[in-house]
């Protein structure tokens, strides 16, 4: 059996990570994409957790949105980043 505390601490870290990156994204200001990494952080804990407990959907679930935030972070910080460099 997984160790509980090591999975709760997965789950409730990607649930405060996943809610602070949805309010910063709402905001809509200069800051708003890093609402991105929250989302990485948060889909990086779930997907840890859900791999603990056993859950197969859930996993596959925050497999799809890691590679989602994972977009985003490209599109939103690392393209622009680029651009201006180049």
């Amino acid at each position: 059996m997984p160790d509980r505390r090591f999975t709760r601490i997965l789950e409730a870290t990607g649930t405060i990570a996943g809610i602070t990156g949805a309010i910063l994204l709402s905001q809509n200001v200069a800051y708003s994409p890093f609402g991105y990494v929250l989302f990485l952080v948060s889909s990086l804990c779930l997907a840890g957790h859900a791999r603990r407990i056993g859950t197969r959907w859930l996993f596959a679930l925050q497999t799809c949105f890691l590679l989602t935030n994972l977009n985003g972070i490209y599109h939103w910080l690392v393209a622009p980043l680029l651009a201006a460099g180049g």
